[in-house]
């Protein structure tokens, strides 16, 4: 196995340990959970800072949820589409939370590392310019039937997805909590209204 292999199989195995126990996390847990000596963790790590900038950047990777994205069939109506998206966007979005929860209780600053870091020209951070961009694509077909630029759509759907942390009913039914915030993205809140009601 190489050493770009062991070091991937490593940050794998601290992943889950770093969402139960933070930054706290010893390099001999990290060695059992991925079954290898703790002399091993550090001949492919400097120390423990070294392996947790690694699982931090992992974590931010898109590629995986890009994919999920990209892979969503183009026969769908863009309302399925969108749901299907906002499905991807709350699974990464949830499972980055988590983890970057439990550092910063364990006293670490997950942004301070220039792997996670933003653009300095509008300082957005490149793992949302990745998902944005998979997405604008997902809905670049229908882009003429809708009333702002698709990018700007797409802003607003990670906005009401990140919006269920706020919602306590979100938690009991999600399917139907994300097809509620497709619906209202793409026909707004107002109930429809009679014609006494325009005046």
């Amino acid at each position: 196995m190489s050493v770009e292999q062991r070091r991937d199989e490593i940050v794998r195995a601290a992943l889950p340990l770093l969402v139960e126990h933070g930054a706290t996390l010893t390099t001999r847990a990290v060695a059992q959970a991925a079954g290898v000596a703790e002399g091993t963790v550090f001949r492919v790590f400097a120390d423990k800072e070294e392996l947790l900038r690694a699982c931090v950047s992992e974590a931010f990777r898109t590629d995986e949820a890009c994919a999920r994205i990209r892979g969503i069939p183009a026969e769908y109506d863009v309302e399925e589409r969108l749901k299907r998206a906002a499905s991807v966007l709350l699974d990464y979005f949830r499972r980055l939370g988590r983890l970057v929860h439990s550092l910063s209780g364990s006293g670490y600053d997950v942004h301070r590392h220039e792997e996670v870091g933003h653009d300095h020209a509008d300082h957005e951070p490149e793992f949302v310019r990745q998902l944005l961009a998979a997405c604008v694509t997902l809905t670049e077909p229908d882009r003429q039937c809708f009333r702002v630029p698709t990018e700007t759509l797409i802003r607003m759907l990670f906005g009401l997805v990140m919006s269920m942390r706020f919602d306590p009913t979100a938690q009991e039914d999600e399917h139907t909590a994300l097809a509620l915030r497709v619906d209202v993205l793409l026909r707004g809140a107002l109930a429809e209204r009679g014609p006494e009601r325009h005046r």
